[in-house]
């Protein structure tokens, strides 16, 4: 009997350490979220510096939560609404655009950067300069790096 009671002591001592180690690679293994890389940002930006450029509308819109903000005001909807008008009466887009920072976490990214966006109108081809500062705060939506707020200044100038 004490032999028993030596091997149940044994057993749950035991197994209370195991747990803990196998709770921690497990923890990797069964999706933990990786961490944001600073190249995944880098890409991302490319690809919102082409969707806007190629001015479709709903690829471009991917790009943003659906709780995005811009500008600390205009929510999603509206956010499309104002990038639709634009793309309309667009003929094109030229964007330079310069990062200054990027700043990853686990599950989002802060990137700050100054841009200079040409855009040509459909109708007399009027070219209108707008340039800034730039910010992006991105989060991860379902495996997806999404702009949850934007925020620039828009410097005008045409010509």
């Amino acid at each position: 009997m004490r032999v028993k009671k030596i091997a149940i002591i044994f057993v749950l001592i035991v197994s209370s350490f195991v747990p803990l180690s196998l709770g921690a690679q497990m923890a990797g293994a069964l999706g933990a979220p990786d961490a944001i890389t600073e190249e995944e940002v880098r890409q991302f930006i490319d690809k919102y510096v082409d969707r806007y450029k190629a001015m479709d509308i709903d690829l471009f819109m991917e790009l943003f939560s659906r709780k995005g903000v811009e500008n600390r005001m205009l929510p999603y909807a509206d956010i499309r609404a104002s990038y639709r008008e634009t793309f309309a009466w667009s003929n094109q887009f030229l964007y330079h655009l310069t990062i200054y920072s990027i700043q990853t976490y686990t599950q989002r990214a802060f990137v700050t950067g100054r841009y200079k966006m040409i855009q040509t109108h459909k109708q007399g081809n009027k070219m209108i300069i707008f340039q800034g500062n730039i910010q992006w705060d991105l989060v991860r939506e379902e495996g997806s790096l999404k702009i949850r707020e934007i925020n620039y200044g828009r410097n005008r100038g045409a010509y």
